[in-house]
């Protein structure tokens, strides 16, 4: 009778196998969504949001650079967006002092496709320390500064994937812009 036992046994061995399998499955899903929860929660929603998935237009500015966004609140300059690729673009804003210093300059960028809100700002851009980040911090105003507008930063941008893009602007917590590109593939 020792097969029979030997076959219990062998049953009881991979019934624990299978259930253990199914246990680091289980956990690291509730980890993945966790983690996608805090992406999402530190993201935030801007008041405001637009949800508009035009491309956005160019404009010219007084000194006849053209920019890309929205003409008299917010603009970029730089190369074309290409995906995985971290490149400078100038930020242009226009607008009164108060909001303009009114807090952090943050960047929520929205993939069309699918709908994930991602950091796209790049902090230490080309050295072994980079990073993306929600914000760059507080803005300078400086009227009729670059371009016309009232206050501008350099930045480093990289959008992980090709497909329209979502640039959600706000400061200090408040909407203040939305600039749609289409970010083309390696």
């Amino acid at each position: 009778m020792q097969g029979g036992a030997g076959l219990k046994n062998s049953i009881v061995a991979i019934a624990c196998c299978f259930f253990f399998l199914f246990i680091l499955v289980l956990t690291g899903c509730i980890q993945k969504n966790e983690e996608k929860t805090r992406v999402e929660a530190q993201a935030g929603t801007v008041e405001g949001e637009t949800q508009l998935w035009e491309l956005s237009p160019e404009f010219e500015t007084p000194d006849g650079d053209y920019l890309i966004g929205e003409e008299g609140k917010v603009g970029i300059l730089g190369p074309e967006f290409i995906a995985g690729e971290t490149n400078k673009w100038l930020w242009h804003f226009w607008g009164d002092e108060q909001t303009i210093k009114g807090g952090d300059f943050k960047v929520i960028a929205i993939h069309k496709e699918t709908g994930i809100k991602e950091k796209v700002l790049v902090e230490n851009a080309g050295t072994v320390n980079d990073k993306k980040v929600w914000n760059y911090g507080k803005l300078d105003y400086r009227p009729n500064g670059v371009r016309g507008s009232d206050s501008s930063r350099p930045s480093n941008l990289s959008l992980p994937r090709p497909g329209l893009w979502r640039l959600e602007v706000s400061i200090g917590g408040n909407y203040f812009g939305a600039i749609v590109v289409d970010v083309k593939g390696k």
